[in-house]
């Protein structure tokens, strides 16, 4: 199933952004392959970005909480606000998906799909998009420095995933789906050859394993999703914390002492804690009683001169032998003898045991007891740490409470900085379950367990309805896709590293940085990450290898696309761009055209859509923006398309 679709344009009115209209179509039924939207700072581009998002990929974009609707309105004098979205698909096709934006009661949204049969409300995309138009895909479309640093962060899945749902290898899984559904109305028809009531039960209990581990799979998945976002979140809210703090020096000083202090004991208690941990490896260490009594086993083995100097096998090897080493002759009844009593003596590995346990109490017991025990004195230092460790946690968060006080944007942040980490305790309790194992029933929520119990239900199934042969073919095949599920995305992975890095190599030939794994997410060869331009690089180099194929064809929005990259590697990354796709949208201000613009008018096999949106309250650009051929105007902006106004906006600040 082949995806294509490309992004017409869209329009914003009543949100955190200058109300606009934007086109990228370059005739009927054709787009721009290149369109360069010029958007300074302060103009709303993230707000734009992530409305891109939420009409791409539906309300699943919302469930993470991050985002609220109240947060992307203009102003409190506006009530509503809509974003349109309009979309080709399959070369000729349209789609309109719209969000409605009411502002009143806290604020909430409402989607709208307009496509062949008419609108209709909700979030509904074509059979043939919807495996795309997912949220974790859709952000790898519309592509920005965060997502390429979590291409590479061990902690996010995009770079597996967007290859799975790329290359469709979900596929597997539902043959394996429909396998296992043919066994299942075959052993219906089947029926029992024991009594219908335990045929009933054992088919029940089938399908209630397999409703349970669908449930479990998805509720821990979900826990893990929502644990991960308040984690991002809370990130997301210290450094808005951070700073807002900064701007009272003062507060911003304590802060930086009391983050320090906590720093340092937190490293305390960790270095003691090993120490300790090591420590307790040795039993003597717990209690002089144990020295004493390992002390009062080696002299009992001294005593009765254990482990000795001959073992059982030099009397074995004797009695192998036709004459005994004094010289008389063996016959059997003294072999027999020579055999009887060697049981008497200890083999070499115990003895090998003996003497190397003997050694370690006399090398590290001996002098323990006329010496203070280092296990008591390392328990009460780490006491101790602990101790101050919660004074200096205390000694932060009090600085935090008082800084909140004084600032109400700091006391917002603080209060909902305080609530996502209950969050995080809660949902981190949750999570526990998943991993109890001694939750061995039905209704568990270990899925290991619930796995093993499926099995065998279903194996004792097979048995009642005389379907063993059935359920081991089907068996057999689910084992043959799952072989081949790896199969193929092993190969796919090496593949995307293969080309990633040829083009790595391009953008940057001095630098010997180079993909060596993708594994879940992007694993570097012999380092852990890069620079921003070394990741920014990286991520366009996989995004082109992804999308650039001849199976779908796909729009990518790239935010900045040469902002934090310098300009030698510039001139590259601007030659990669046309092989993104057939269509490439980037978000971009004036400080980026350096080094960026000519290399891509060269590269480029077609004339480039420049456009340029400001705010009215730029002043400087009003005048000369409104003589544009082809400039439209908002209540609050002003978007002016061609490349020499482009070019030219800002240039004396810069």
């Amino acid at each position: 199933m082949a995806a294509d679709f490309k992004i017409l344009g869209w329009s914003v009115t009543g949100l955190r952004c200058p109300d606009h209209d934007v086109s990228f179509e370059k005739s009927a039924n054709e787009v721009h392959k290149i369109s360069l939207l010029q958007m300074p700072n302060g103009t709303g581009k993230t707000t734009t970005l992530k409305l891109l998002r939420a009409a791409l990929a539906g309300p699943e974009m919302w469930n993470n909480g991050s985002e609220q609707p109240i947060n992307f309105r203009k102003d409190n004098s506006v009530t509503d606000g809509h974003f349109i979205l309009r979309l080709l698909y399959n070369r000729t096709k349209r789609l309109t998906i719209e969000i409605h934006f009411d502002f009143n009661d806290n604020g909430k949204f409402t989607y709208y799909t307009t496509g062949p049969n008419g609108k209709d409300e909700g979030f509904h995309p074509p059979f043939d998009l919807k495996f795309i138009l997912k949220p974790d895909f859709v952000k790898l479309l519309i592509f920005d420095g965060e997502l390429a640093a979590n291409l590479l962060s061990s902690s996010h899945t995009n770079a597996q995933n967007a290859i799975e749902t790329m290359y469709q290898l979900y596929f597997f899984n539902r043959i394996k789906e429909r396998i296992d559904e043919h066994w299942s109305k075959e052993a219906n028809k089947v029926g029992s050859r024991g009594s219908a009531k335990e045929f009933t039960q054992r088919k029940n209990r089938v399908e209630a394993l397999k409703k349970r581990v669908q449930l479990v799979n998805e509720k821990k998945n979900e826990d893990a999703l929502s644990l991960d976002n308040a984690k991002k979140q809370v990130d997301q809210l210290e450094t808005e914390f951070q700073k807002e703090i900064q701007k009272n020096q003062e507060d911003a000083f304590q802060l930086d002492l009391a983050k320090t202090r906590l720093a340092n004991a937190e490293q305390d208690v960790s270095t003691l804690t090993m120490l300790t941990v090591t420590l307790m490896k040795n039993p003597p260490e717990f209690s002089l009683s144990f020295s004493d009594a390992i002390l009062a086993l080696k002299d009992n083995l001294d005593r009765v001169k254990l482990p000795g100097i001959a073992a059982r096998e030099f009397f074995e090897e004797i009695a192998d032998e036709d004459n005994c080493i004094c010289g008389r002759e063996i016959d059997d009844e003294v072999k027999e003898v020579i055999r009887e009593g060697a049981q008497k003596y200890l083999g070499s590995e115990e003895v090998g045991v003996l003497n190397a346990m003997k050694s370690d109490i006399k090398e590290r017991i001996v002098d323990l007891a006329s010496e203070e025990q280092p296990l008591k004195l390392l328990i009460d230092q780490l006491e101790e740490a602990q101790q101050a460790e919660q004074l200096a946690r205390q000694d932060l968060d009090t600085i935090k409470e008082l800084a909140s006080e004084n600032d109400p944007n700091i006391r917002a942040i603080h209060t909902k900085i305080s609530e996502l980490k209950k969050t995080i305790g809660r949902l981190e309790n949750e999570v526990l379950k998943y991993d109890n194992k001694t939750d061995d029933s039905d209704t568990g929520w270990n899925l290991e367990n619930l796995e093993r119990r499926k099995k065998q239900a279903e194996q004792d199934l097979a048995k009642v309805t005389d379907t063993i042969e059935l359920k081991a073919k089907r068996d057999i095949l689910c084992r043959i896709l799952d072989s081949a599920y790896q199969t193929a995305r092993e190969s796919i992975n090496e593949g995307v590293c293969n080309e990633a890095n040829e083009k790595i190599k391009v953008l940057m030939p001095y630098n010997h940085i180079r993909i060596s794994s993708i594994n879940k997410s992007i694993k570097l060869a012999d380092k852990e990450g890069g620079s921003v331009g070394e990741t920014l690089s990286i991520g366009y180099a996989f995004l082109s290898t992804l999308l650039s194929n001849d199976t779908q064809h796909l729009p990518s929005v790239v935010d900045s696309p040469s902002g934090p990259v310098d300009l030698k590697i510039r001139p590259e990354i601007a030659k990669l761009i046309p092989r993104l796709g057939e269509q490439f949208i980037a978000f971009t201000i004036s400080s980026e055209r350096e080094g960026f613009i000519e290399p891509l008018i060269k590269a480029s096999s077609e004339d480039i859509n420049f456009l340029t949106l400001f705010r009215k309250e730029d002043i400087t650009q009003d005048s000369s923006a409104k003589t544009v051929l082809g400039a439209k105007e908002s209540n609050d902006g002003i978007l002016v398309p061609g490349k020499i106004y482009f070019e030219t906006f800002h240039k004396d600040n810069q």
